[in-house]
């Protein structure tokens, strides 16, 4: 197994972050995991990735290489967290998240993946520091989506005291 960072930038003329360089790196590995981290510098967000890959014999698309990863970190993991009674709440996080993703120009799975949304459903979390306690979710991500999660999570916390559905 071998290590590689990518740092990408959000290309604002576009809308999306610069991922030229990664995709034709991706093209001939078979990757294994993925950890990603949001930072803001002078005004321009970056995305870093932290690659965990090896050589494959075969080429690979982007698209296949997402699939190893996904089945590499049990797909199934996150189901096993939900019961019927988080349901609600994990499907509108992920509706909450592929909007977000639209929106910001990235994969949805940058911005939360289905684990983190499963343990979001299963400790729901009281404020920003708590969220933190979720892997994978950092201060920059606690700082630039927590309040809509908590808005979310609270609301489902205690869903008898509030007349009207969250905004998204």
């Amino acid at each position: 197994m071998q290590v590689k960072v990518f740092t990408l930038p959000f290309n604002s003329g576009v809308g999306v972050f610069d991922d030229e360089e990664f995709n034709s790196f991706a093209k001939d590995k078979e990757i294994i995991g993925v950890n990603d981290y949001l930072f803001e510098r002078n005004g321009t967000p970056y995305l870093t990735l932290v690659l965990k890959y090896k050589q494959s014999s075969s080429v690979q698309t982007l698209a296949s290489s997402e699939k190893i990863r996904e089945k590499s970190k049990g797909d199934e993991e996150w189901r096993k967290i939900l019961d019927d009674d988080s349901m609600p709440l994990f499907n509108t996080l992920r509706q909450w998240r592929n909007e977000k993703s639209k929106k910001d120009g990235v994969p949805p799975y940058v911005i939360l993946n289905n684990k983190q949304l499963a343990e979001l459903c299963q400790k729901r979390p009281q404020s920003k520091y708590d969220l933190m306690k979720i892997d994978g979710i950092g201060k920059a991500k606690a700082e630039r989506y927590g309040d809509e999660i908590l808005k979310l999570t609270l609301y489902f916390k205690t869903p008898e005291k509030s007349d009207e559905h969250p905004k998204q």
